[in-house]
């Protein structure tokens, strides 16, 4: 296509692209579109931060912060929530990371130094929005690659209770958070209604608690209302949350990049979003939905070639829209183009003003063969839509599809400034003759831009 997806003549295939990537109409809505000419207002009627999968950890001592696994990311993501002047900051768990105690208290005194007394610099409350994962209910129980367990740290059982949370996670928690520890809670923020599920509570228990609240009722609330937890809720749990208006589930566990479109998807009727992992490690695992962009696998998804992400979202909620902006805490930036979500059934499916559309190389781009290696310049040319990998083909074959260099970091800031580097084999170059190679860069929902094409000539053996 030569034309951006968004187009209103591209409306209906727009509609059945989403739907084949994981997008569909959720409750009268469609993910990732705003009306035509729509623009934020001034002023956000709500905003929040969202991290997940953190992953702090102790050294072999069991008190002191392992060296390797730095709280720096941590303190990135907070410190940016509060240049934005949060209302908010949800974690949906897998902070703790080997289930001690002194590993949740490395979170406080993060969470303290940037926001003391639980308040932004101009005095208001932002209010801790946290679910546990499974790391700070069985994490003690785990090994690493180096072997480390808490049990062989801490030999003595009657000591090793005392540092682990699953012994007494209430008690622990009120002591490190200041507020009570209940399995499933709610939480009202300027209006807007909160639901958390910690690791391991019975889901009725949620569905119960979302039920009862008689401010859900309406048939067309003025906000949507959020279901946090670690692990995404069953079918089951969220087919009973879908009867109500507007529900959102933000889970983690994860670890798939935001880079990619297809984390947020319409799952029995609510809208779910994969809240991506701000973990000191190379956080990345394969990036979701990929079976959908080439009719081949994606290659070159080492962190060397991608970026050592870590990530998180900002939310900010207006009347009818929702604007998610997601950042790469590592080196800072942004991961592309914003995703607008209208509410509660406040704009058609029709209108799709804003979308994807297609990467595109910058004009007179050109790709670069030597000693065996190809080089693709970073499709940049269309800011708002982003490169997500690219097809090769050879003499009219696709060969391969590579993961584009640096996706997984903010813009400006892609791994080897942007060039993605593949080895040509022997075997794709004609004897004698021309070999034609054609580069076509991909989004990450498969939109297709245009390709650029360069011919290489081997010498006759």
């Amino acid at each position: 296509m030569d034309k951006a997806i968004g187009n209103v003549s591209r409306r209906g295939f727009l509609r059945d692209a989403l739907s084949a990537f994981g997008f569909a109409a959720a409750g009268g809505r469609t993910l990732i579109a705003a009306p035509e000419g729509w623009k934020a207002p001034g002023g956000a009627k709500l905003v929040f931060g969202a991290i997940s999968d953190t992953h702090l950890r102790t050294d072999y001592t069991g008190l002191k912060a392992a060296r390797t696994f730095p709280h720096k990311y941590l303190l990135a993501a907070l410190n940016y929530f509060r240049s934005q002047n949060v209302d908010a900051v949800v974690h949906c768990g897998d902070a703790a990371h080997r289930g001690q105690i002194r590993e949740l208290e490395f979170h406080a005194d993060v969470w303290n130094e940037v926001f003391p007394k639980n308040l932004a610099p101009d005095g208001h409350k932002v209010e801790k929005l946290f679910v546990t994962g499974n790391h700070e209910i069985d994490g003690w129980r785990y090994g690493t690659e180096t072997g480390f367990k808490v049990e062989r740290v801490f030999k003595d059982p009657a000591e090793r209770a005392k540092r682990i949370l699953a012994t007494d996670i209430a008690s622990s928690w009120e002591r490190v958070w200041g507020e009570k520890y209940e399995p499933v809670w709610h939480k009202t923020v300027k209006g807007c209604h909160f639901f958390g599920r910690h690791y391991g509570a019975d889901g009725a228990r949620l569905v119960e608690l979302v039920k009862s609240c008689g401010a859900l009722r309406a048939t067309r609330p003025a906000m949507p209302f959020f279901v946090l937890s670690h692990i995404r809720p069953s079918a089951r749990i969220t087919r009973a949350l879908g009867r109500l208006p507007c529900a959102i589930s933000l889970f983690g566990h994860w670890h798939h990049s935001a880079s990619s479109w297809n984390v947020v998807y319409d799952w029995h009727g609510t809208t779910a979003i994969q809240v991506p992992a701000c973990a000191p490690t190379k956080s990345w695992l394969p990036l979701s939905g990929d079976k959908y962009i080439s009719k081949v696998p994606i290659e070159g998804g080492d962190v060397e070639n991608i970026g050592r992400a870590r990530q998180g979202y900002l939310f900010r909620l207006y009347d009818d829209m929702m604007v998610v902006e997601r950042r790469e805490f590592g080196e800072g930036g942004s991961l592309g183009e914003n995703w607008i979500m209208p509410l509660c059934g406040k704009s058609k499916k029709e209108s799709l003003g804003k979308t994807i559309g297609e990467p595109q190389f910058r004009d007179g781009a050109r790709l670069a063969v030597e000693g065996g290696v190809m080089r693709i310049p970073l499709a940049d040319g269309n800011p708002k839509s982003r490169v997500y990998a690219y097809e090769v083909e050879v003499d009219g074959v696709l060969r391969k599809a590579v993961y584009a260099a640096g996706a997984n970091m903010g813009v400006g800031h892609e791994t080897n400034g942007g060039v993605t580097a593949i080895q040509i084999p022997e075997a794709w170059l004609a004897a004698g003759g021309k070999t034609v190679f054609k580069v076509t860069p991909l989004s990450s929902l498969g939109t297709r831009g245009r390709a650029i094409t360069t011919s290489v000539a081997k010498c006759a053996g």
